[in-house]
């Protein structure tokens, strides 16, 4: 059970969030952009290390370590796929969505295809769409994540769980806004990694130090593939049924489908939000390109090594997820334990903050403004946002309550907008994508998920495959047999992004018309620059995780790849503010 001291630490950590968030109040509340975006002031290392916050949260640790126990550390490409199209949205899209000074990612619906009663709806939809079962589910986990953790740590139960902590959260956010959720994500980041790290050298020192950890590891469990970074295929050729296993089948769509398939593929509505919050497009890509190398290479590990010794610790548990946690109350001494409650605590804060807040922008912004209060002051806005986050809160408590698997809830919101990545990316890159080319795709991604998670005994990596070519095959029908958007509205878009791709209609336009076309971009810059990131950010979180495993020849590789990539990105001038 958790001390005195134990407790003292995390009121004092509490009451150091309510704080800022009491300083922030009147900066927040000036505009509804101060509000949302922190009046678009962030430097790249805030924003930078807010997203890495808002991802890293109390959930995090306990799917890791189901990951690991249930199959092993290759089954962490579910997520770190997620790595290669945060470097592709880095290099190809940060600057992008900078430049269109959009207040959430929805409202580029107009900006893209025109104001019409379609790409009206479409917007609506969308706003909706993210903000209840993409935002709702999502934060429904986090919140499950922390009953867990508490439940472990002093008994709670799930309603007294959900109902403190999303309403100490629901308080904090009301108060601070965009400012105060990243000034404090500094804070929380900085306990969260750290008690991370100390809890896995306390972890691994407890059954003897890493060449024990592994030994001990191969003892108890009868997966030879359990330590390895990736798994082998079955025996036969490519085209054989046993060569595609079950667990090579899924690291090749994680690898090679996933991370350009799901709904976050264009960087994701969190991460736009805090792009669009920079200071400018520089400090957009380098807040991107440290969230990219944060979020893998240092994250990862400290989780990895726990749930490897917990393994040892408990061969066989009901709930892979609860490990986290009970190795935490029974290993740690007073103080520590403490402090790890308060990490993660401060990362369930750093989440449910941001999602509360990036919710509450698409319900204001993108539905409730356009469609209810067009001319409106800020004051007023400010007002509804505050409304807005309540009705978010609300809905996650009751998807926390109903909620049963972190990993389950996880794995359903991957697949639910799986088929509508290549949209939101080719939006960017072909001028044909149009209105109906989204709402194809999000219906028919919903639409199979549901079928596919409610009828069918597939493995998930087989699910999506389905899902994405199924929707392709759906939304790339529709395109072609609807009409692009005006190509006046394109021009328009065209020259305020600067965007790469296939635009020769769009330029051929706007030369006919006068109007002056923009230097294109070098796409072969930034293809290197995508690399470059590849090269840095897999070299150092592959080659972190061989040397903790003791493989020296491979992690040395590794990490000769990361400095190339580094002195790449040096040498293409992206590692320098503007």
């Amino acid at each position: 059970m958790l001390s005195t001291l134990d407790w003292s630490i995390i009121i004092a950590y509490n009451a150091l969030s309510l704080i800022v968030g009491l300083i922030m109040t009147k900066r927040a509340h000036s505009s509804t952009e101060e509000y949302f975006l922190a009046g678009r002031a962030l430097p790249w290392w805030i924003a930078g290390t807010t997203m890495v916050a808002t991802s890293f949260s109390c959930d995090t640790p306990l799917y890791v370590t189901k990951l690991v126990r249930t199959a092993g550390i290759y089954e962490n490409w579910q997520w770190w796929c997620f790595g290669i199209g945060s470097l592709f949205a880095t290099f190809f899209l940060s600057q992008l969505w900078r430049r269109a000074k959009v207040l959430t990612d929805v409202e580029l619906t107009i900006l893209r295809y025109g104001d019409t009663p379609i790409t009206r709806g479409l917007r609506t939809f969308r706003a909706l769409w993210l903000a209840l079962p993409i935002n709702v589910i999502a934060m429904g986990w986090v919140i499950l994540a922390m009953f867990k953790i508490m439940n472990e740590a002093v008994g709670w139960d799930k309603p007294t769980a959900i109902i403190l902590f999303t309403g100490l959260a629901y308080f904090y956010t009301l108060l601070s806004g965009q400012w105060g959720v990243a000034l404090t994500d500094l804070v929380q980041y900085v306990i969260m990694q750290g008690g991370a790290i100390i809890f896995a050298i306390y972890a691994v020192d407890h059954v003897g130090g890493l060449a024990a950890l592994k030994t001990g590891v191969m003892k108890v469990t009868s997966n030879p593939e359990l330590l390895s970074m990736a798994p082998n295929p079955g025996a036969g050729s490519i085209l054989s049924a046993d060569f595609w296993t079950p667990a090579f089948l899924g690291f090749a769509t994680y690898s090679f489908v996933t991370w350009w398939a799901n709904v976050n593929s264009d960087g994701g509505g969190k991460v736009i939000q805090k792009q669009n919050a920079c200071k400018n497009e520089q400090h957009a890509l380098l807040a991107t390109l440290w969230y990219s190398l944060t979020n893998l290479a240092f994250r990862t590990w400290p989780w990895v090594l726990v749930a490897l010794v917990s393994l040892i610790l408990y061969p066989v548990m009901d709930d892979p997820e609860q490990a986290y946690p009970r190795l935490m109350m029974e290993l740690l001494p007073s103080g520590l334990k403490g402090l790890l409650v308060a990490s993660l605590i401060a990362a369930f804060m750093s989440t449910i903050s941001t999602q509360l807040n990036w919710g509450a922008s698409y319900l204001v912004t993108d539905f409730y403004k356009p469609l209810f209060a067009p001319k409106r002051d800020d004051r007023h806005y400010i007002r509804m946002s505050m409304v807005a986050t309540t009705v978010v809160l609300i809905a996650a408590a009751l998807a926390a309550f109903y909620t049963q698997s972190v990993t389950d809830a996880f794995k359903f919101v991957i697949a639910f907008g799986a088929g509508t990545g290549p949209v939101y990316i080719l939006r960017w890159f072909w001028w044909r994508i149009n209105a109906w080319s989204e709402i194809s795709a999000m219906l028919a991604s919903s639409a199979i998920t549901v079928y596919l998670f409610s009828a069918s005994g597939l493995h998930f990596g087989a699910r999506l495959l389905v899902i994405t070519f199924g929707s392709a095959i759906i939304w790339l029908t529709v395109t072609l047999l609807t009409k692009p958007a005006p190509l006046e509205k394109l021009a328009e878009f065209y020259r305020r992004t600067k965007p790469y791709g296939a635009w020769g209609p769009v330029k051929k336009y706007a030369r006919e018309h006068g109007l002056l076309i923009p230097k294109p971009e070098s796409a072969a810059r930034a293809l290197r620059g995508f690399a470059w990131g590849m090269a840095l950010v897999f070299g150092m979180t592959l080659g972190l995780g061989y040397a903790l495993l003791l493989n020296t020849t491979l992690a040395l590789v590794w990490l000769v790849v990361m400095l190339i990539g580094g002195v790449g990105l040096w040498k293409d001038k992206y590692l320098r503010t503007a």
